[in-house]
């Protein structure tokens, strides 16, 4: 500090004046080097850089990435026609299947027909026990493979969507009494009782097509008597959903039952697991159709 003008300091200074009393002071201050160094007026220019490189980079990955995405849609949307038209291919094969069962069936049961009739007239005539014996097992083979026709011509029709329905107010215990009359003489043949329990859902009433509800119980009393052992029970009851709308209708046996493996193989067509080999008759048909029957009366 000092009271001179001029001094002798150079380079930036700074000089701040004061007040000491009644004298004015001055302050003067200079740097010998740079306080903020070299790298200072490069910083902005470094920020300026790095920041055009890292916008370049998300750019290009950007990029890269719609170009993928925009790939995979037009690949999923190749694929999505493919798919579309095989499975149309595949609909109208399955159609051309049906109409071919149905047509099929019906050729085929009117020349079967015939050979029933026929069957029926041997019967009245004066014939030997072989005679006799041979007419019968014409008419059980035909009478057996007019039942597997049938059945096939109602899988074709509810596959088509051409089977007819007539849903009215059914009363249940009167379908399951009119369907256990039917089996009661072919369970009594093998000493097996039929245990009906009219309780709990007996007296309900649902809507459903009356004649195709007993034919789905037909089917399950029939397997259940067939599948049976000798002397065995088979055991009828009905209990409400659990929807508390739908009625379940419960048939169980005595038989051997199945195994748990082969329990999805149940309502595959023309499925008997191993019972082929034996001597029980049966198409495997059955419970198939009943599957079908149920869902189309939107029942399960």
């Amino acid at each position: 500090m000092t009271t001179e003008a001029d001094l002798p300091i150079d380079g930036d200074v700074l000089r701040e004046p004061f007040m000491v009393g009644a004298d004015e002071w001055s302050l003067s201050i200079a740097a010998r080097d740079s306080l903020a160094g070299s790298a200072s007026t490069a910083a902005s220019w470094a920020l300026l850089a790095g920041g055009a490189v890292a916008a370049a980079l998300a750019a290009a990955v950007t990029f890269t990435l719609a170009r993928r995405r925009s790939y995979a849609m037009a690949m999923v949307a190749a694929r999505t026609v493919d798919l579309r038209a095989a499975q149309e291919a595949a609909d109208r094969a399955n159609q051309a299947k049906s109409e071919f069962l149905s047509r099929m069936s019906h050729e085929l049961r009117t020349p079967l027909n015939s050979v029933l009739g026929f069957g029926q007239l041997l019967e009245l005539d004066d014939l030997t026990d072989d005679q006799r014996d041979a007419v019968a097992h014409i008419r059980k083979g035909g009478n057996h493979l007019l039942e597997l026709i049938n059945e096939v011509l109602d899988i074709s029709r509810i596959e088509s969507g051409n089977i007819a329905l007539s849903p009215e107010s059914v009363h249940v215990g009167e379908f399951i009494t009119d369907s256990v009359d039917l089996v009661r003489p072919s369970a009594s043949n093998r000493g097996i009782e039929i245990v009906v329990d009219r309780s709990g859902a007996w007296h309900s009433y649902v809507m459903a097509d009356r004649q195709r509800a007993k034919q789905i119980m037909l089917n399950l009393l029939s397997n259940a008597v067939k599948y049976n052992r000798q002397r065995g029970t088979v055991a009828i009851k009905c209990t409400t959903g659990d929807d508390k709308a739908t009625v379940r209708i419960a048939v169980t046996d005595t038989g051997p039952g199945i195994r748990p493996e082969d329990l999805q193989l149940v309502f595959m067509p023309f499925e008997r697991l191993g019972a082929e080999h034996s001597d029980v008759e049966g198409t495997g048909i059955g419970l198939a159709l009943s599957e079908r029957l149920a869902e189309a009366m939107n029942g399960t």
